[in-house]
């Protein structure tokens, strides 16, 4: 058999399979549906792919074919399949196209409608004030820890957490040959730009760059003229005929952001949550050590615990921390309940469905005998 012929009949197989990975597709957006009527409250918009659910595809993956190209195509898979009657209406912060708005669509999928904000103040406002039905704001950064303003902002709007949402933040050089040497004129929103300054200097110093409101508008331009490019999130926008020219521009190379989805209602609990609350001690020896005590009388882990001094209150210290288990477990409440007693002050942030869940501890009986 010549090399053509072949060719032509790999591509045919290539678009039968394709054709019935679409029917299967079509198949899990009748179920979706399905399944969205029958949830309750916030959780009629929250993934239908994610979680445990998500591990156990990776898991069940075989090769040559990569675990970590799982997550993302589920994600995108099931952003289109999860058509509500009810389309929410989702504040998120900065530029259409960008980070936040990324983080909106792969949480919400394609039939959310996104309205953007101009500060993390301003997009729990919104909510606060029944303008959305959800936030999604930044959260927490593997570089900082947990963002202890919007946390405490959520608090005293009364808001909760009901879900997050992890973002690998990466910007990516698109054009139409995906080679570098046919860049002339570079589309980027201002922050994009700001965060790209050294590369921008070192491996394009003679093109034009022009600053545009939206990296989805910086997308858009770039796809209309061959010698055009655009700095954009990476999978933030379609790629329509743009190839990526050059991967990870930031000077500050990646960086990843945990980002919190909040609600008026609190979430349902998922079988696999994280409960976050904010708390502060009386000022005498071991309060912190009894109050923690709680947690571990009735076996809640500890998923992490960190510490601020509040703005304007001396050198009074508000901790943070996120307990494994929805607020509605039996243990739980009965800890949250002794753990307000000895607090000088507590706030429950929220429960969420967790987008990695912790896998659960070994069975001693399992365990190998000495």
């Amino acid at each position: 058999m010549d090399e053509k012929k072949r060719l032509d009949q790999l591509e045919h197989k290539l678009s039968e399979i394709d054709l019935e990975i679409l029917r299967t597709i079509e198949r899990r957006a009748l179920v979706a549906q399905d399944l969205i009527k029958l949830r309750k409250g916030t959780a009629r918009y929250a993934p239908t792919a994610a979680g445990a659910h998500l591990v156990a595809l990776e898991k069940a993956v075989t090769s040559p074919f990569p675990a970590s190209a799982v997550r993302p195509i589920f994600t995108a898979i099931d952003g289109g399949c999860r058509l509500s009657e009810v389309t929410p209406r989702v504040v998120y912060l900065g530029a259409e196209g960008g980070f936040g708005w990324a983080a909106a669509r792969a949480h919400f999928g394609l039939g959310a409608e996104l309205v953007r904000a101009d500060s993390t103040a301003q997009a729990i406002d919104e909510v606060a004030r029944s303008r959305a039905e959800f936030g999604i704001v930044p959260y927490e950064s593997l570089e900082d820890g947990p963002i202890f303003p919007t946390i405490l902002a959520i608090a005293a709007a009364e808001l909760k957490v009901v879900g997050e949402r992890e973002v690998s933040q990466t910007l990516v050089l698109m054009n139409h040959t995906g080679k570098l040497a046919d860049v002339e004129k570079i589309y980027a929103s201002p922050q994009d730009r700001a965060a790209c300054v050294h590369y921008l200097e070192a491996s394009h110093p003679r093109a034009t760059i022009l600053d545009v409101r939206s990296p989805r508008l910086a997308w858009e331009l770039a796809s209309e003229n061959h010698g055009t490019a655009a700095i954009v999130p990476t999978g933030s926008v379609g790629t329509n005929e743009l190839r990526v020219a050059r991967e990870n521009l930031g000077d500050a190379g990646e960086v990843r952001l945990r980002y919190a989805v909040v609600s008026r209602l609190p979430a349902p609990r998922s079988g696999q949550d994280a409960t976050a609350l904010v708390f502060s001690v009386h000022d005498h020896p071991g309060a912190l050590h009894d109050l923690l005590q709680h947690f571990k009388e009735r076996s809640c882990n500890l998923r992490r615990i960190q510490s601020r001094p509040l703005a304007g209150e001396g050198w009074e210290y508000v901790f943070y921390v996120e307990v494994s288990g929805h607020m509605t477990d039996r243990a739980l409440v009965s800890a949250l309940d002794d753990v307000k007693r000895s607090a000088k002050m507590l706030k429950i942030i929220g429960s969420f469905p967790l987008e990695v869940p912790e896998e659960a501890p070994p069975d001693p009986a399992s365990l190998p005998r000495r």
